[in-house]
């Protein structure tokens, strides 16, 4: 067998691998010396790191921050908005839209019988200088707007 790579060696010296993987390298590791080597090298910087001192903070550093925290929010910024509060301003504009298509809606089905309709030749004759079934000021007009000679 092949020796491990260092990191599965130092996983297992955590005991940090499957069972299966822990019993596999365990054989391998009686059988190879420098295997054997390496894995007492790791036990060593385990023991000396585990022997450091840990240094011990004089002070909650987190609650330290939670208070410059709040504190902070307290002095100098506004009370906060609620999400909806910026949506105020656009409710009359709106109920504005919403009655005019509502509006459009309705006349479309007054007029033609249904809200979308193909249009239709007579719809342009509104731009005439005379519109349909208004009164003509003179008989001229009203001749040539409906195209009679």
């Amino acid at each position: 067998m092949t020796c491990p790579p260092y990191e599965e060696l130092s996983a297992y010296a955590d005991h940090g691998l499957k069972p299966r993987a822990q019993a596999r390298l365990a054989a391998h590791v009686q059988g190879c010396p420098r295997c054997q080597q390496q894995l007492q090298a790791l036990q060593a910087l385990h023991q000396s790191l585990q022997a450091l001192p840990s240094p011990a903070l004089g002070f909650d550093l987190g609650a330290r921050l939670n208070d410059q925290l709040l504190a902070g929010l307290g002095r100098n910024r506004p009370p906060p908005r609620p999400v909806w509060a910026g949506w105020g301003g656009w409710a009359p504009a709106g109920l504005a839209m919403v009655a005019m298509a509502s509006g459009v809606w309705l006349g479309g089905l007054l007029v033609g019988g249904s809200a979308i309709s193909a249009p239709r030749a007579t719809m342009a004759r509104v731009f005439d200088p005379v519109p349909p079934g208004g009164l003509c000021a003179m008989a001229e007009l009203c001749r040539v707007s409906k195209g009679m000679p």
